[in-house]
């Protein structure tokens, strides 16, 4: 059963996907995390295939994978719906699948296609891809990947006009069988942002083995001569005291991944311990790491402050690897014109919305790491009506002097911030894990 997911967020904006329909009794429905919004305050909606509607709720959706688990309840859903399982079986290289979309918005469409990739990273964040050769277009984010026996092996979640991107179906797998059995669903990681790269390249550029890399074609035909390589270390994150871009990730746990991103994921996910060991190639030298695990979930925005115009947050593994803001740092999500903290400045502006990537660390001379410690000093700050915010800048902008003078630096600034009294009731707004709705809670300031 493909379904049709209309996303709102404060009536300000809608998009539709896709997804399907997983288990009737306990009313899950499988999608994307882009598809959903990811901690974004919204409503969901599900449509059927009958054009019969539903309100759904978000119950899960991942930071690094790309897909999201909502629940409706199960007597809304049509008597007449099937759903998909997730397939137990490995997948091939040119195996034949079909996907089901609601392509563009016009209504649901067939294609079929064939795994020309098993082990391709793509993905806002680094995620196990299969590559399929046929078209998707807008529209599509969402729709099960199936084979032959109409069983999921994947969940579709970009493409081109002549390919497809599809996440493992293992990652959903895992997941749903926590949730299942009413327990949070593992997710371990090492913070880095992981990347296939050429052996022939490590040969030419950082003295690989080239026996090493003729051994690995032959064990590991799929992985066309590719490896996983770090490109980038989170900020803040437990990989940056171990790694660094350019090290080649060879074996978890001894387990050689053979460029299977997946592999990695879930021994990570599955491991007991706090520090897992890696075997790791650095200039073409074969070293151990042992490298300790966070817990990804408790990096996920589940609480906001409201002040004086601005909503602070902690940025999380995905905000994080697109600013550079080290993990869990206070910052901004927004400011509302003319409020008390729009003299911060505004150095870029997308799809008319400001976007800030700044890491705040002070204010009126208070210093600031969590939101725990803005709860804490509100009652102070909020005495004073003029008060200074000092913080980091992690975006590019143009100099007001000079033509095209881009400023890419990551300087301390400060703007200087007029407290109004209309504005400066703050309150949390926190993810209740129960209801899956936002609770909002006034801060006293006496």
């Amino acid at each position: 059963m493909i379904l049709e997911l209309p996303y709102r967020h404060d009536d300000t904006s809608s998009w539709t996907g896709t997804g399907f329909i997983n288990d009737k009794n306990n009313g899950y429905i499988i999608t994307n995390t882009h598809v959903v919004g990811g901690a974004s305050i919204g409503t969901y909606f599900v449509t059927f295939y009958n054009g019969e509607q539903a309100e759904a709720k978000l119950i899960y959706y991942d930071i690094w994978q790309d897909y999201a688990v909502l629940k409706v309840e199960s007597k809304d859903i049509p008597a007449s719906a099937t759903q998909i399982s997730f397939s137990n079986e490995i997948s091939k290289l040119n195996q034949k699948v079909f996907v089901v979309g609601n392509t563009e918005a016009k209504g649901f469409y067939f294609h079929t296609g064939y795994l020309s990739d098993l082990y391709n990273i793509e993905g806002l964040m680094p995620q196990c891809t299969y590559v399929i050769n046929l078209n998707s277009t807008s529209g599509a984010s969402g729709s099960p990947v199936l084979n032959d026996k109409i069983e999921a092996i994947g969940v579709l979640y970009g493409g081109g006009k002549t390919h497809s991107l599809a996440l493992h179906g293992d990652y959903v797998a895992r997941t749903l069988e926590s949730l299942k059995n009413n327990k949070q669903p593992s997710r371990k990681h090492i913070g880095i942002i992981s990347e296939l790269y050429s052996l022939n390249k490590a040969v030419r550029h950082h003295n690989f083995p080239k026996e090493e890399m003729d051994k690995y074609i032959n064990k590991f035909p799929d992985s066309r001569n590719r490896v996983i390589s770090v490109k980038a270390v989170l900020a803040g994150s437990p990989a940056e005291k171990s790694l660094k871009a350019g090290d080649i990730i060879w074996a978890v746990n001894d387990k050689e991944l053979g460029g299977n991103l997946g592999l990695f994921d879930r021994e990570m996910d599955n491991f007991k311990g706090i520090a897992i060991k890696l075997t790791i190639f650095r200039d073409g030298k074969k070293l151990e790491q042992a490298v300790d695990l966070y817990d990804v979930n408790n990096n996920k925005i589940a609480k906001m402050i409201n002040f004086g115009g601005a909503v602070f947050f902690e940025a999380d593994d995905y905000f994080s690897n697109k600013s550079g803001i080290p993990l869990k740092a206070l910052s901004i999500a927004s400011v509302q014109s003319g409020s008390s903290f729009s003299s911060i400045p505004t150095f870029f502006t997308k799809d008319y919305k400001n976007v800030y990537r700044l890491q705040i660390f002070e204010m009126k001379d208070l210093a600031l790491s969590h939101l725990d410690d803005l709860v804490k000093f509100l009652p102070a700050i909020t005495k004073e009506k003029f008060i200074t915010v000092r913080f980091k800048n992690y975006q590019p902008y143009y100099a007001n002097f000079g033509y095209n003078e881009l400023i890419s630096s990551h300087d301390d600034m400060i703007a200087d911030v007029i407290l109004d009294s209309i504005d400066t009731k703050p309150y949390i707004l926190k993810y209740n894990t129960v209801s899956h709705d936002w609770d909002m809670e006034n801060i006293k300031l006496q």
